[in-house]
């Protein structure tokens, strides 16, 4: 249904030990060692040497900081990445192009008339007005490993109640809005406008959203349809039709769902994936990443801002028809130039999904 259901999915594979009663005989050495020598484990820090030395080496570009700093910030994110890179992207990071200094030969901010370096001129370029993909990079890291891994410190698993949903809900999605209004807003002082927070003909918006909505709502049932066939020429029909039902079921929401729930609950969680995650969820996937990748044209920004939306929701079957979505949803918000006719399409797909496990629709 959304982005939460994969991350509190991600929490069961980050590379942090967890806490089980029935290995508690297990001494403290074992329990290390089964922690640092996962290979999930030797990959982040492989990840996360090669960030820490791309930190020190873009903060020495960049700046006359002193040399502890450039330390500072290369044993952060080594120790810490999911705390100190997004930090360091989003807020500390100077902003302003790199150039290669024609005479000293090192890299230099091209909004400067001199290398840092050398003193020697080089071509001058206007300071950047527009966020890039450094800021995208910085709130991606947040939600797909610092939350997680925030999450998975507390105890949230694979079945987690609906308070702690609405809790994760609300800090990924405060975490979309929050940071993507600080790199915009006091970062490069644009208005929010530049994310599409705009509702100057929010009626004709919202008529449109609703129809968009109800048009997109087949086409991604045709959609799942079409991965089933083509995920079942490689592994037979029944075996992807399995998989599709698997992914509805591993939803944390469909257990929720499922089950006994009062009229509050559900209100709650109406409002919760058909209010804030659309909100969120739109104004970093479009009115942010999009806006981003549209320096490279409408097509590309389109295609590449679907497939993160679609990679984060962790699926094989229903990446055709997050993916599908999210071109329509992309490609709606450059048609319009406001959020609100993407966010009604993402809630009418959400009320749509949440009627479905609640009366058994065979979508």
């Amino acid at each position: 249904m959304d982005a939460c259901s994969a991350d509190f999915a991600r929490t069961e594979s980050l590379p942090l030990p967890h806490h089980d009663a029935r290995k508690e005989a297990c001494s403290a050495p074992t329990k290390a060692c089964r922690v640092l020598f996962t290979p999930e484990f030797a990959i982040f820090l492989v990840i996360s040497a090669l960030a820490a030395t791309w930190v020190h080496v873009d903060y020495r570009s960049r700046t006359d900081g002193a040399t502890w700093e450039r330390v500072a910030w290369w044993l952060g994110t080594l120790l810490a990445l999911p705390i100190f890179l997004p930090i360091y992207l989003i807020a500390a990071r100077p902003t302003g192009r790199l150039v290669r200094c024609p005479s000293c030969g090192r890299l230099t901010v091209a909004h400067r008339a001199a290398c840092r370096h050398c003193g020697s001129a080089i071509a001058f370029e206007p300071p950047l007005t527009m966020w890039g993909l450094g800021e995208v990079v910085g709130i991606g890291v947040v939600f797909m490993f610092a939350i997680p891994v925030v999450a998975s410190a507390l105890g949230l698993g694979l079945s987690p109640s609906l308070g702690e949903v609405a809790v994760f809900a609300l800090v990924q999605n405060g975490a979309f809005i929050g940071l993507s209004l600080y790199v915009v807003r006091r970062r490069y002082g644009l208005p929010a406008a530049e994310l599409g927070v705009r509702l100057d003909r929010w009626p004709s918006w919202a008529v449109g959203g609703l129809i968009a909505g109800a048009l997109s709502i087949p086409v991604s049932m045709q959609a799942e349809e079409a991965a089933i066939v083509i995920i079942g020429y490689f592994t037979g029909r029944a075996r992807a039709e399995a998989m599709a039902e698997q992914e509805h079921l591993a939803d944390v929401l469909t257990s929720i769902l499922q089950g006994p729930l009062t009229t509050a609950q559900l209100i709650l969680i109406f409002a919760l994936v058909c209010v804030l995650v659309p909100i969120g969820e739109e104004l970093f996937f479009r009115g942010f990443v999009f806006t981003t990748l549209r320096r490279w044209g409408v097509a590309l920004a389109s295609v590449l801002s679907a497939l993160f939306f679609a990679a984060v929701h962790e699926q094989v079957v229903h990446f055709l028809p997050i993916f599908l979505l999210g071109v329509i949803l992309a490609l709606l918000y450059q048609r319009t130039r406001s959020l609100l006719p993407s966010i009604v399409v993402h809630a009418a797909n959400n009320v749509v999904a949440i009627l479905g496990v609640l009366y058994n629709w065979k979508l």
